[in-house]
């Protein structure tokens, strides 16, 4: 099965930089409740966005619940709370990158476990198969961009890349050419990608006969890396070199799928010359989406990019100046 192709849509935007609207992937599990244990971007959360010029949206999304049975369809009710979102962004020009946030894990309903992609076969197997349905049900969707998997993290890199290939073929095969977003394990850090392996088993990688893809890293500005501290190192720039110099040499293209930064002082300063490494290097950095929005969020959360209301006046965070910026 798959969407036919939409009709009568204004053009997209011609940038594809945002917003990740988390909410889809709370309480992961196939027996949870729409709008009670998740919940997916609401149409006047993405009219903002696109109202201050952001062309691009990360949807993270539970897997369990739009592919609850192994080899079987997809689950169309879930499916369909997905598309709506899809539609609307389309409505408004607004790319929308599919995100299945499980870490490298797909959910198997036959034994109730989640398999390790690239490190179990079947897992492997689950995912191309995943990926094939989920090709071919976006395929006519112009604004779709395929988001492989949220940070791999127990796998190696060769695993990994073992576990990923299958799937981005199964995405072809189905008819689908859009881009394809490529993670790597390592919790896809930016400032690791040659220490975790990465960069040397993505090096050569095609992807035939489109080679329509990037390699999607994240990178926070705080002491690990991990986007957990308000405070940020210095020269957080420096970070993105290694992953920047990979991606020249090779002729890549790389995606920024989550960073971010608190208010505080220094990381504001650190944030603007983080984002200026990214607009210098937009020859091989095709895009970012920061961490994050979302309806559920507390207004408290550092990390928050949704304004403080939805009524004029209008209050924007911080952040937001800086990110316009480089729009």
């Amino acid at each position: 099965m798959s969407f036919p192709a939409p009709k009568a849509f204004p053009p997209l935007a011609n940038n594809t930089k945002g917003p990740n609207l988390s909410g889809a992937e709370f309480n992961s599990g196939p027996d949870k409740r729409v709008n009670f244990d998740y919940v997916y971007p609401s149409n006047k959360e993405m009219d903002y966005y696109v109202s201050k010029g952001f062309g691009i949206m990360r949807m993270p999304f539970d897997i369990s619940r739009a592919y609850p049975a192994a080899y079987s369809p997809l689950n169309i009710n879930e499916i369909i709370y997905m598309r709506l979102t899809v539609d609307h962004a389309l409505s408004k020009g607004l790319y929308v990158i599919l995100d299945p946030h499980n870490f490298g894990s797909i959910y198997d309903n036959r034994t109730g476990e989640r398999r390790q992609i690239g490190i179990d076969p079947e897992g492997t197997k689950l995912f191309a198969d995943f990926w094939g349905r989920m090709g071919a049900m976006y395929k006519n969707y112009p604004n779709v961009f395929f988001g492989l998997m949220n940070e791999p993290n127990q796998q190696t890199a060769e695993q990994w890349y073992t576990g990923a290939v299958p799937a981005i073929k199964a995405i072809r095969e189905a008819g689908a050419n859009q881009t394809i977003l490529i993670p790597g394990t390592g919790w896809s850090g930016a400032h690791t990608w040659n220490s975790t392996g990465n960069a040397a088993v993505w090096t050569g990688f095609k992807d035939d006969p489109k080679n329509n893809f990037a390699f999607e890293m994240h990178q926070y500005l705080d002491i690990d890396s991990s986007g957990t501290h308000n405070t940020c190192i210095a020269n957080a720039s420096q970070t993105l070199e290694v992953a920047t110099n990979w991606l020249v040499k090779n002729n890549f293209k790389g995606f920024l799928g989550e960073f971010g930064w608190s208010n505080d002082t220094n990381c504001m300063n650190e944030g603007s010359a983080f984002m200026d490494h990214l607009s210098a290097n937009s020859n091989v950095w095709i895009g970012w989406t920061w961490w994050c929005g979302g309806p559920w969020y507390p207004s408290s959360y550092m990390f928050d990019l949704d304004p403080l209301n939805y009524t004029a006046p209008i209050v924007d965070r911080p952040q937001m100046a800086i990110l316009l910026a480089h729009l």
